[in-house]
Order: C-alpha cells, then structure tokens, then sequence
C-alpha cells in the first residue's frame, strides 16, 4: 500500500486544524480572551467599575465582607472592595501580555543557540550543550526569588526572569532536530554545491523544523502562564494593585471562607486559558503530523480487543 504524502502547506495544515471540533473550541476561546486582552481597558471604562481603586463603601457590606455576585458587582468585589470582574479582566492583559513576549523571547533565543549548536557541532555543541545543561539545572524559584530581592518585583524583571528559564527547553529540542536534518542527503547536497550557512539555515533548517517550535511554542504559552501564576502567588510577581490572576488568588487567599468567588473566578480563568492552548497545542500536533496521530487511533481498537479478549 502505498501511502500518500502529506500535504504541509499553511493552507493544508489549517484545514486540518479546523477539522478538529476540540481544537476549535480551544481556537474560540483563546482567541476570545486575547480580545479580551486587548479591549480589557474599554471593556471595563463601559462596565463602570473601578479594578484599582478599593471601594469600600460599596464594595463592602457594614461588616467589612467583600459584596457576592450581584447586579452591581456581576462576579462580586475582593477583600477590599474592588470589582472582581473588571480585575479579571485587565488581568487577562497583564497575564497574556506576559505569556507572550516571554514564550516570544524564549522562542528566539532557544531556536538560534539550538540552531548553532545542532549546525556547526564539535567544539561549539559541547560549549552551548553545556550552557543549556546549566540552565536547566538552575532551580527556578530560588533564582526568581534572588533576582526580585535585588531587583525588585515588576512586569520587565518577571518576562526576563521567564525567559532566561524557558529558552534552554527550546533550545534543546531545536539542536536534537537540527542534529537529524543535517545528515539529511539534500543538506549534505547543498553543502557539497557551496551554500552557505546562512542559506542552509533560512532555506532549509528553518522551515524543517517550523512546525515543531510552533507546536512547542503554543504548549510554552500556558507553562508560562502557569509560572507567573506561581511567582505572582509567591509575592514575585506583578507589583499590586496591578491585577493578575495569580497576583488576585494570592491576595484573596485568606478570604475564601467568606469570598469564594474572589478566588474561584480567577482559578477559571487561569484554568480556561492553560487547558486551551494546551488542547490547541495538541490539535496543532496532529495536524502537522496526520499520519501519526491516525495511525494512534487506528492502535487503539486494537489494543482495547486484546485486553478484551
């Protein structure tokens, strides 16, 4: 039986994606929270309410409780006040804006030291090699920790903080795919008709090895996500008042008793945006590589009639 070759167009690759109903879920609703993201200031200028400013006359019953999900806070108001909706929303931009140029960041950096090293090989794998071995052992929240204690807790220190700790994983997969493609015969033919490393690099590798770091990248966006949710839950991340998602479970933590929902809605927003990118992450998989992910479906009935039988 001979097999047809797959089609990697970005034209074919989409159709493919959008053949997959979950990856289209996961597709609507990323792409609903970067709209979010990027309106979240007029959104919450038209809602009325203020995310920064604490209210405590309205915000807060006689008692000093925060005020539950009403008609005049949708999803209720925070340990002092503030408007938990409005403060999910301008959270969205600060968490998505930080997932973003951090997976960007570590993108680039990961894919052109990964590219050297799997390129030239000898002296300079084993240098960068050992530097990407270095990183990787670093424990991430004790340096987190170091770097904001000197430096002090903001939006710039947090990204650079992330990226200097996801770029070595890129890095890694790049040079072991690198390392593959340059034994290819047509690598080897091109090489041997005088192209050079330049050519070779934006002619051949690159485009190889695109899909792979695209479909790295979109399962990078919600690790990120999820370390600044811890750094900010540590009291290392965005400084306050500015929202995030971790930074709002954090702060509301003590008051889950008597606010559940200061704490819960943030917990599903943080829970939607990881789940999605990680399902689209998945669906963009397979939809590079149909032939693997039909052959997965196809072992499956296999193996469930011999545990059956």
């Amino acid at each position: 039986m001979i097999r047809r070759p797959v089609e990697r167009t970005s034209w074919a690759v989409l159709r493919r994606l959008l053949r997959d109903r979950t990856s289209v879920i996961a597709l609507s609703v990323i792409t609903l929270l970067a709209l979010v993201a990027l309106f979240a200031p007029v959104i919450v200028t038209a809602l009325g309410q203020d995310a920064i400013t604490p209210d405590r006359q309205n915000g807060l019953s006689p008692a000093g409780i925060p005020v539950g999900p009403g008609p005049e806070f949708w999803l209720g108001t925070d340990f002092v006040g503030r408007d938990v909706l409005s403060r999910i929303l301008l959270g969205t931009t600060n968490t998505f804006a930080i997932a973003i140029v951090s997976a960007l960041a570590a993108i680039v950096i990961g894919t052109i030291i990964g590219t050297i090293a799997g390129l030239y090989g000898g002296f300079v794998d084993i240098v960068l090699s050992a530097i990407i071995d270095f990183v990787v052992a670093l424990p991430f929240l004790v340096i987190a920790m170091a770097v904001v204690v000197i430096h002090g807790a903001s939006v710039g220190i947090l990204m650079l903080t992330i990226a200097f700790f996801s770029w070595s994983t890129v890095a890694r997969m790049v040079r072991s795919l690198v390392l593959t493609i340059r034994e290819l015969d047509y690598i080897k033919a091109a090489t041997t008709l005088g192209a050079s490393d330049f050519r070779l690099v934006t002619r051949h590798i690159l485009p190889n090895i695109a899909g792979p770091v695209l479909t790295y990248g979109s399962l990078l966006i919600p690790q990120i996500i999820v370390m600044e949710a811890s750094l900010s839950f540590l009291g290392l991340g965005v400084p306050p008042p500015a929202p995030t998602w971790g930074g709002m479970i954090a702060e509301n933590q003590g008051n889950y008793a008597i606010a559940w929902w200061s704490i819960l809605f943030p917990a599903i927003a943080l829970l939607l945006s990881t789940l999605s990118f990680n399902l689209l992450g998945d669906g963009l998989r397979d939809a590079l590589e149909p032939n693997s992910a039909s052959q997965l479906r196809r072992a499956r009935p296999r193996r469930e009639r011999k545990v059956r039988s």
